[in-house]
Order: structure tokens, then C-alpha cells, then sequence
């Protein structure tokens, strides 16, 4: 959809139906260092019904420097099906992730079937979260777990902790929206809600910080670039400071053939 020269934002189409009963869907993505990947789902995905389970994996590395980010269209669970979700992520070095899940349970008219969810997140230090939901059917209508509360919708940094963009007035969005800061450095918001998705604070929430990371991103790999080049060059503090009182004797430009130096 779109590219530069350090990476690419990338539309994730089926071509055929699914998640049909049965399905094993497993996407691996791998961000080399320095790069940036955006992933853009074009579409939601339905979880339909069938007597075999289906499951949708997704397998990240993140390199040093690089930066993943992944919006996702809702994720609707049918009557009648189990269905898992897993999501493992890997950062190395200064890498970061930003994701996005939609959780819908239940087509019009319907409760949802069965869904696992987990995320296994690490970078080379060890784990920033880990987290396993059983969502089944008899666990969700348990004291605490959701209820009649039909959409959950969360969204996850990792590799660096930003704040919450906002609080919108109570009751507005739903029963719920909750931010967790890791222990290092990650965060998520979630938010849960009845019937159709009405989230009003994760869309914005995941814009904000995907322009917070990106804007640091570039940051970091422009001084990374200026860095090389004078690496390559040669030219260090004093050799720039030399070759400023140079072009200034000269009237300020460079005359051509000239090296810039005393």
C-alpha cells in the first residue's frame, strides 16, 4: 500500500473464506532491523461454525531499531465453534510493537462460541507479557470474566510505555476501559462493551501511539543515518567545526574542488 526505502505498510487480504471449522491460519512476520512494517487488515475475520476448531496464530520478530504496527478489524467468534487465538512477539535490541485486537463474540442474533486468546511477548531481557484469556462459553459467564459484555477491544505497546491519550466520560463507551502499565516497558488499554463495537477510546488510543512511535522511530534512525555518514566520512567534531570557519572564510560557499578544510 505504501513504501520508502526502510520499510512498507501492507494489506492483509484473504483470498478465499475463512476462518472456516477446521482452519489453522498462521501468519509469520519478521521486521529486519532498521525497518518499519505496518500491517493493515482490509477486512474482519469470522470465526464460522463447524464441530472442528479453528485458530488464527501470529508469529513477530521485531529487530534491533525496527518497529512493527498492526491495526486489526474485528475478530467475530459464531455460535457453535472453538476457536484459539495466539500472538508471540519478539523485540531485539531497541525494537518496538504496537497491536491492535477486536474481539467480537456472536454474529447478529448470536452469543459466540468458544474463543482462547494468548500473547506471549519478550525482548532479550525476558518477558514483557504474557497472557492466556479462556473466554469459553461457562468460563465468560463466571463473576468477574465478561458477563453479558460481548466486545473487548485491546491495544498493546511493547519496547517502550506510552500514557493514555485520554479518559472519555463514564458510561459513554461501555461498562469498562481499563490501561495496564507493564512492569517494563510495555502498556495496554482495553475496553469491553455490549452488542455492536462502539469504541470511541482504543482507535484513537492506537493512532496516538502509532504516531508517537513512528515519530520517534524517524527520529532515531535520522540521528542513525547522520551518524554512519560521518562514520564513513571521516568527519568528526573538529574536522565539522574546521570546515565551517572554512566555507565562512569564503563567503560562505564552498567553491567548487575544494575539500572544505582549512
Amino acid at each position: 500500500m505504501d513504501q520508502d526505502t526502510d520499510g512498507a505498510r501492507v494489506g492483509l487480504l484473504a483470498t478465499q473464506a475463512l476462518l472456516l471449522s477446521g482452519d489453522d491460519v498462521r501468519i509469520e512476520v519478521d521486521v529486519a532491523p532498521g525497518a518499519w512494517l505496518d500491517v493493515v487488515e482490509t477486512t474482519g475475520t469470522v470465526a464460522y461454525e463447524g464441530e472442528a476448531p479453528s485458530s488464527w496464530t501470529v508469529d513477530a520478530t521485531v529487530g534491533d531499531g525496527a518497529i512493527l504496527t498492526w491495526a486489526g478489524k474485528p475478530f467475530v467468534v459464531s455460535d457453535k465453534i472453538a476457536t484459539h487465538r495466539h500472538t508471540r512477539i519478539r523485540l531485539h535490541g531497541t525494537g518496538r510493537a504496537l497491536m491492535q485486537e477486536k474481539i467480537v463474540l456472536g454474529r447478529a442474533g448470536q452469543l459466540g462460541g468458544d474463543l482462547s486468546m494468548s500473547l506471549e511477548a519478550s525482548d532479550d531481557t525476558g518477558p514483557l507479557q504474557v497472557e492466556s484469556l479462556d473466554l469459553g462459553q461457562q468460563a465468560r459467564q463466571m463473576p468477574g470474566i465478561l458477563g453479558n459484555l460481548r466486545s473487548m477491544d485491546t491495544v498493546t505497546a511493547l519496547g517502550w510505555k506510552p500514557e493514555p491519550t485520554g479518559e472519555p466520560e463514564a458510561g459513554t463507551t461501555g461498562p469498562g476501559e481499563t490501561y495496564f502499565p507493564l512492569d517494563r516497558s510495555g502498556a495496554a488499554l482495553r475496553w469491553m462493551g455490549i452488542g455492536r463495537f462502539r469504541d470511541q477510546l482504543c482507535d484513537a488510543t492506537f493512532t496516538a501511539w502509532h504516531e508517537e512511535a513512528m515519530r520517534d522511530y524517524r527520529h532515531r534512525h535520522t540521528t542513525q543515518h547522520q551518524r554512519h555518514a560521518q562514520e564513513e566520512t571521516g568527519l568528526g567534531e573538529v574536522d565539522r567545526d574546521s570546515a565551517a570557519h572554512a566555507v565562512a572564510a569564503m563567503g560562505g560557499r564552498p567553491r567548487a574542488g575544494t575539500c572544505g578544510t582549512p
